[in-house]
């Protein structure tokens, strides 16, 4: 054990443990519960000053000489680090740190540690022609940048001259930064390849001190290489802006593969030659970034350095004047937070000054009202009102000449069209009736000569769309009405609504050959209606045919081609096939590129691509950008499409289950209530079966927070009217009927719901596959009801083919596969399998446990199930602080069946009860992937 003495002079490295928790003073490492955390390097230079005096109290004043030494700091800074030290430990439930009222903090109970060697002794020495430490052949030449802990250099072979960048890292002071920088290089250069405008990483040392990462040289920083060349004073607008693209595009290919920068600024833009003559912009130092999608990583084979989980809170690392207003104020880092840090530096390039902050009455330095714009939304103050990718940045700029000619012409016509007023104004005293005429004629002849093209093409329409009408009426009382009458051809009994479309797009191309405009209208209707009839591969025909047709007509980038090609995105998206959801993100790509900036304005585009993008993120179970697209798309409708009910329906119902997926469920059922009782959403004009999805949310909702007697029969009205009107082997009459199940096994019916399980799960392998992520969700569903009512070992089968399947198909994060892992661990304990349930609970995230199941209290779920498993396993010292945590916040909300409680409880006072089973409460339900509405 360890009692530590105040030796400011002790060299020595240990790594230390304590409960749970590991810290690896040498690697800089912080472990809880085996699972790497990542906080900031004070919170942990505070942990060790703790760690070396254990037991004794380390004063605010030595903290603040040790750990801040040097800086000028504000008081609760000290308060703020300690803060995060203890979120980092509360995990293991390690609440060791005690306060010392007015004097500072002491760090109590029996500590071991284990000496790993010698730290370096005080501050970098590095010096001009030393040899740089493990890579002997290159010798430095000069400090590129210097900050407390790590120094950048420059360094050359002697004869080749060949240059690199070492960046060295001292005690682990930026340990974990060019770890990190380390790995998101290798997703950049394995997803995009080697590029010009991202400077490479080549080796790296993580293993001995100094630590450093090796990387090719990629010029001068911008602000040098400006000084030094002068280059922007002499450069003109178009130069400046050429230049400024070459730094956002190679941001916006680092967003495309899921990288964040989060510290754009002219410091970290490098200028080189190229052999051109021209100058080559080079974007670098990752080391505060972030990977959007971490699971990417096990797809790349990378190994995720410095790639850990992270501490709650936002994240604000950055160079303050290029920080976007949300990241200050605490909220995590997006795109759009990127986006604002270019905005500034496109603006500091235009007026030639790298230091310049965008100060009030900055748009007085520019010129062109164009680009005036363009700053402004990049650098909106609220997110939302900014350009939604970096893409949309450069799109606009590199469309400038065209937008110029075209403010041009609208500022022309509407100069001559008021001239032409005010001299109608100035005669009508004077001869009314001739000069008015004049006039008006006058205004007319420009507006003729303006809009010919216009003129003619009306003409053209109205010709056209005489011929149309006759058309479409001929269609439909000879060709469809007629053919299904009695008597018709088509008639041979009552036909159903499926005879009837597949009798419509027969004579399609002979009854409108010349067309495309009509052809596409109708396959358009008739995509709709089959995904509304749940046949989505022949919904996915017709719409894709329609977008063809469109484009034909009107062009590719249409609002009709565009709106149409958003629909089929939907369609793809509701497959639930890993290859539907491919195709569906390539479709809505490609449409986003086509729609350019009218996906930022208040237009029926923008509305259509909203609904897209989060029924495409919801199917996927991508439950917060869903909502965030979800409450994009509901002002539009409401403004632009308020009488739309079937869309209100959609996008309002969206929101609901997104909200209850989050676990909001207060918010889900208010909103439930009045779409429930909003006039526009009856079943008069949205249907019955709309209706009864909104009534199977309510009963979800309700079923969340133990009121089954409620929820039970909104769920059994909604899935009989659903049989009713759509069949019994749909997929919206599947989904309500699990509901059903689970609420009847919530509740201990087992008689009741075990029939039930095993027919859905039944019916949706023989409709749609039984490797659909719909079906293997039933599939995990059956194996929770089967473990609760009896046949444990065909319940741990169903579970593990639910888990396992849903993980390699639909990815690690698939939000049904961590629900089904947390049942699995369940059971797991209650078999006595401690070791392979502890491996289960590491890496279960809260967010996508409740995005399977929304009832409230995950995180203390989670924490009694790790509770349980160390002291059942013999770890009682680690295990009874969060069981008996979780306990307590559990009995407050009040969510848990009583027996699960009671055996926990008599674990936590002694008894030796593994715990309740895998249980309803412990998973996922059919509306894991349930459609918000088609």
């Amino acid at each position: 054990m360890a009692t530590g003495t105040r030796d400011p002079s002790d060299a020595r490295l240990y790594r230390w443990r304590f409960g749970a928790v590991e810290f690896d003073e040498a690697r800089h490492e912080l472990r809880v519960a085996g699972l790497p955390v990542e906080i900031e390097h004070r919170p942990l230079q505070v942990l060790a000053l703790l760690l070396r005096h254990v037991g004794e109290v380390v004063t605010k004043e030595e903290l603040f000489d040790q750990v801040w030494a040097g800086r000028i700091t504000v008081d609760h800074v000290l308060a703020t680090a300690v803060g995060k030290l203890r979120r980092a430990l509360h995990a293991s439930g390690e609440n060791r740190i005690a306060t010392v009222p007015r004097l500072g903090y002491r760090l109590d109970g029996p500590v071991e540690r284990v000496a790993l060697g010698q730290r370096l002794g005080g501050t970098l020495t590095f010096e001009a022609g030393q040899p740089v430490p493990g890579r002997e052949h290159f010798l430095l030449e000069r400090p590129l940048d210097r900050t407390l802990g790590s120094e950048v250099w420059l360094a050359r072979q002697p004869r080749s001259r060949q240059a690199r960048v070492f960046k060295f890292s001292l005690d682990g002071e930026r340990l974990s930064a060019i770890k990190r920088e380390a790995t998101l290089m290798r997703v950049l250069r394995d997803t995009l390849g080697e590029r010009d405008d991202i400077a490479r990483v080549i080796d790296w040392n993580f293993e001995s001190e100094p630590f450093f990462l090796e990387c090719e040289y990629g010029g001068q920083s911008l602000p040098e290489w400006a000084a030094e060349h002068d280059a922007l004073a002499g450069w003109d607008r178009d130069a400046r802006l050429a230049f400024f693209l070459q730094i956002a595009a190679a941001v916006d290919a680092a967003h495309g593969v899921g990288v964040l920068h989060k510290d754009i600024k002219p410091g970290n833009v490098l200028v080189r030659a190229r052999r051109d003559g021209g100058w080559q912009a080079c974007l670098t130092d990752f080391g505060n970034s972030r990977l959007l999608q971490p699971e990417r990583l096990a797809e790349l084979g990378i190994t995720g350095l410095g790639l850990t989980v992270t501490t709650p809170g936002g994240d604000s690392s950055g160079t303050p004047l290029y920080l976007a207003p949300e990241l200050i104020a605490g909220q995590p880092p997006t795109v759009r937070s990127d986006l604002y840090a270019l905005g500034i530096l496109l603006y500091q390039l235009l007026v030639g000054d790298l230091r310049r902050p965008m100060a009030p009455g900055w748009e007085r330095d520019i010129a062109d009202p164009l680009l005036v714009d363009d700053i402004t939304r990049a650098t909106d103050g609220d997110p939302v009102r900014r350009l939604g990718s970096v893409a949309a940045l450069v799109e606009r700029l590199s469309t400038l000449p065209r937008r110029r000619d075209e403010a041009t012409r609208a500022a022309e016509t509407e100069r001559e069209s008021q001239h032409a007023q005010h001299a109608l104004e100035r005669a009508r005293t004077r001869r009314p009736w001739m000069l008015a005429t004049i006039g008006v004629l006058g205004v007319g002849l420009l507006a003729s000569t303006l809009f010919w093209y216009r003129s003619e093409q009306q003409r053209h329409d109205a010709t056209m769309q005489a011929a149309r009408a006759e058309a479409v009426v001929r269609f439909l009382s000879d060709d469809l009405i007629g053919a299904l009458s009695p008597g018709g051809a088509g008639f041979e009994r009552d036909p159903t609504v499926r005879e009837m479309l597949e009798h419509a797009a027969g004579p399609l191309a002979e009854r409108f050959g010349d067309d495309p405009a009509t052809r596409g209208s109708i396959h358009a209707a008739l995509g709709d209606a089959w995904r509304t009839l749940g046949d989505r591969e022949r919904g996915a025909d017709h719409l894709r045919q329609a977008a063809r047709e469109y484009a034909q007509a009107f062009g590719d980038a249409a609002d009709p081609t565009l709106k149409t090609r958003y629909s089929l995105v939907r369609t793809l998206a509701y497959g639930g096939t890993a290859e539907s959801f491919a195709e569906a993100g390539r479709e809505l790509e490609a449409t986003d590129r086509l729609a350019g900036n009218r996906l930022h304005g208040e237009n029926e585009v923008a509305l259509y691509a909203a609904i897209a993008r989060g029924q495409f993120h919801f199917q996927q179970l991508q439950v917060e950008p869903a909502l965030e697209d979800h409450l994009r798309a509901e002002p539009l409708q409401r403004k632009l499409r308020p009488d739309d009910a079937n869309m209100a329906a959609l996008v309002r119902g969206a929101i609901a289950d997104g909200m209850l997926r989050l676990g909001r469920t207060e918010e889900a059922i208010t909103r439930l209530q009045a779409i429930l009782s909003d006039p526009l959403l009856d079943a008069a004009h949205v249907g019955e079966s709309t209706v009864a999805g909104h009534r199977i949310m309510l009963a979800r909702a309700l079923r969340g927070l133990g009121r089954y007697r409620e929820a039970l029969p909104l769920a059994q009205a909604a899935a009989t009217t659903s049989e009713r009107v759509l069949g019994a082997d749909d997929y919206s009459t599947l989904v309500q009927l699990s509901i059903v199940a689970s609420i009847h096994d919530a509740a201990g019916d087992c008689a009741s719901a075990l029939p039930i399980a095993r027919t859905v799960r039944s019916r949706m392998a023989a409709r749609y596959g039984a490797q659909r992520q719909a079906t293997l969700v039933e599939t995990g569903n059956l194996g929770f009801i089967e473990y609760d009512c009896g046949d444990r070992e065909a319940g741990l089968d169903y579970l593990r083919q639910a888990e396992r399947e849903l993980r390699e198909r639909y990815g690690a994060g698939n939000v049904a596969a961590h629900s089904f892992r947390f049942g699995l661990a369940k059971a797991l304990v209650e078999q006595a399998g401690y070791p392979e349930a502890l491996e289960m609970v590491d890496g279960l995230d809260v967010a996508a446990l409740t995005a399977g199941d929304s009832t409230p209290g995950w995180e203390h779920r989670l924490r009694a199930l790790r509770g349980r498993i160390l002291m059942l396993s013999g770890d009682a010292d680690a295990g009874r602080p969060l069981l008996r945590e979780a306990l307590q916040a559990l009995q407050v909300l009040g969510t848990e069946a009583p027996a699960e409680m009671e055996q926990l409880q008599r674990l936590l006072d002694g008894g030796t009860a593994a715990g309740a089973g895998a249980g309803a409460a412990a998973g996922a339900d059919a509306n894991v992937v349930a459609e918000a509405g088609s």
